[in-house]
């Protein structure tokens, strides 16, 4: 697949199959992973690879309830739209958790960003890599990670940047439309 067919095929999918996903596929999409672009090549990135029922019922658990937390907070209503049984349903959950502290050299100069820009790289590359086989994912974030900390036994120095469902999506999974870019040349303009 042309990599510009890669970009299209990837999907925020929430229905997966049950079929195990290979090892040798997951050893690459985790591989892919790690080819991401990171300040002063710090790779702040780990991942913790959950397979087990009961983990992932746990993680699902803290998930519905940061759902919500979203709807008794006044959240929007179309939050209770969403379930998270495809949290269960997915064979793998990688979850990617990232130092914070290896963000470069920003602090020099008022860029704080750059642990969480490069593990965010990382988690595109990781969804790039399943689409290419084929495979679903998700960039989940719905949770409240003081209570998932503890569940997957990460160390406080640490945070969690996504827990990607990876699995063959069950049924045909639609692109959003796409809004055209909103592009700029020289500098920024309103009236562009």
């Amino acid at each position: 697949m042309e990599f510009k067919e890669v970009v299209k095929a990837r999907r925020s999918c929430r229905a997966y199959e049950s079929d195990p996903v290979p090892q040798d596929q997951l050893t690459a999409i985790l591989e892919a992973g790690q080819w991401a672009p990171s300040p002063l090549h710090a790779l702040p990135w780990e991942y913790i690879v959950v397979t087990d029922a009961g983990v992932k019922a746990k993680i699902r658990e803290i998930s519905e309830a940061a759902k919500q937390a979203v709807l008794d907070g006044g959240g929007p209503g179309f939050a209770a739209k969403y379930p998270m049984d495809f949290l269960e349903q997915a064979p793998v959950l990688i979850v990617v958790v990232f130092d914070p502290t290896k963000k470069g050299l920003g602090d020099f100069f008022n860029q704080k960003f750059g642990a969480i820009q490069a593990v965010s790289t990382c988690v595109q590359n990781i969804m790039l890599a399943a689409a290419e086989y084929g495979l679903g994912s998700l960039f989940f974030t719905w949770f409240d990670p003081e209570k998932m900390q503890p569940v997957l036994n990460i160390p406080e120095n640490l945070e969690i940047a996504a827990i990607i469902p990876i699995g063959k999506p069950k049924g045909e999974v639609k692109a959003p439309p796409r809004k055209e870019a909103r592009i700029h040349h020289e500098e920024f303009s309103a009236s562009e």
